[in-house]
């Protein structure tokens, strides 16, 4: 249990006995869930009407090949085109996965160009368009190289060489875009020995449950018996990956096993809550969907007999749940107390605003902003928040809401809209 606050020096009310229960409802959080996969030609003219494209959907995979321009650097007409993908995808409220590459057929050593300088430079041209979308794209997933932009079978992943390439994605102003590489031991390259972790690194896993390596994402090497740069055994990885990717996101695609047989369900939630997953791909592999759509999760309070796909679908990335708060007027204020839990795999990644709202006797509304920052709710563990309210004698509700855009962040319970002048004023959890 962690306090924010010193809860009785401040004397703030004590929690009441039980708690309230978690909805099994998918909340469509910004910055994490189900995404599907839109791929494009950066040398084609972007065609709104030319496919099907998210509609409500909080995320996306956006792949965009260059192989047009192996040979030379990126006319203005494909930075343009790559704009105007980018700008739709913005428009809509979509976040992004964005993947550019030269090789989305498997042939990463074939497409990808022969000169290392030509690499580093499409990087620095696309730098300005990744700056001008920087809130909207949660990962940059990969240095476009690799087979599939997955960062195997390709000549330039040499350490100093994907050093180069990152200083290259984060000039003009990159400096908190978020870089996802392959394996971890691309992270350790690229952080340097006995780094920390800063909050601009993460991974990505397309081999997630694929076998005892992931398809090739951890060695077998013993931590103990391998150099700081050489993948290492899957456990050791782990064990690296929990601290260094606590506060990013992570995410990919899940492999039917090379077994061909599903893992246990509760196998399978122990292993997605170690890794904090944050998204994945609703499309693939499908038997392995398929498989999850099945199986049913058991011995879980509330969520008995769920289908384990619905499970991993509600708690990707956070998943906050109010369950217990209290009030009590001292000296002309209230002082609430709150319990917060985190019940997702992850962690909250991005700034939140946390607000206090309370309906009067005459209806009309008012809010206070709370000093909570959520990304301090920790998976797995409980928060007891408190604040010092100034509003008047009401009920009050809780609402959290992303910094950058002020869209909301639902909370597991059910939620109250507060109909002001006609209109919903936003979702909100009862607080008491």
């Amino acid at each position: 249990m962690r306090r924010i606050f010193d809860w009785k020096r401040e004397r703030f009310p004590a929690l009441p006995r039980g708690q309230r229960p978690e909805s099994t409802r998918y909340l469509a959080n910004p910055g994490q869930g189900w995404y599907r996969i839109y791929t494009y030609d950066a040398g084609l003219p972007f065609d709104p009407a030319g496919g099907a494209f998210p509609e409500g959907e909080p995320l996306a995979l956006v792949r965009i090949s260059l192989v047009r321009w192996r040979e030379r650097p990126l006319p203005e007409s494909c930075l343009s085109n790559i704009q105007e993908i980018l700008r739709f995808f913005d428009a809509r409220g979509t976040d992004l996965l964005l993947r550019i590459a030269y090789d989305f057929d498997g042939r990463g050593l074939e497409n990808e160009p022969d000169l290392f300088s030509l690499v580093e430079g499409h990087l620095r041209q696309l730098a300005p368009i990744v700056h001008q979308f920087g809130r909207r794209i949660l990962v940059f997933q990969g240095l476009l190289v690799g087979s599939w932009g997955e960062m195997h079978q390709s000549k330039f992943l040499a350490p100093q060489r994907l050093r180069a390439l990152e200083a290259a994605l984060r000039s003009g102003g990159n400096q908190d875009v978020c870089l996802a590489v392959r394996r971890p031991c691309h992270l350790r390259m690229l952080a340097g020995p006995g780094a920390r972790a800063d909050g601009r690194r993460t991974w990505f896993n397309d081999g997630l449950c694929g076998s005892e390596t992931d398809l090739g994402t951890f060695g077998w090497k013993p931590r103990h018996g391998a150099g700081w740069e050489e993948p290492w055994a899957r456990e050791d990885e782990l064990a690296f990956l929990e601290t260094f990717c606590a506060d990013v996101p992570f995410g990919g695609e899940a492999v039917l096993p090379e077994a061909g047989a599903d893992m246990p369900p509760e196998e399978t939630v122990r292993h997605l809550e170690r890794v904090r997953l944050s998204y994945l791909n609703c499309q693939h592999d499908a038997r392995l969907l398929a498989g999850w759509k099945r199986q049913a999760v058991r011995h879980a309070a509330g969520w008995d007999g769920v289908s384990l796909y619905d499970y991993i679908g509600a708690h990707m990335g956070y998943r906050f749940c109010l369950r217990r708060a209290a009030k009590r007027e001292s000296g002309g204020e209230t002082l609430l107390s709150a319990e917060i839990e985190n019940t997702g795999f992850g962690n909250l990644c991005q700034q939140a605003l946390a607000e206090v709202a309370c309906v009067d006797g005459t209806g009309a509304l008012h809010c206070q902003p709370l000093p909570w920052d959520a990304r301090e709710w920790r998976c797995g563990s409980r928060t007891i928040c408190t604040a010092r309210l100034r509003l008047p004698p009401g009920r009050l509700y809780l609402r959290l809401r992303r910094q950058w855009d002020g869209r909301p962040i639902l909370f597991a319970n059910d939620g109250i809209g507060l109909p002001v002048g006609g209109g919903d004023c936003g979702e909100f959890v009862s607080l008491c």
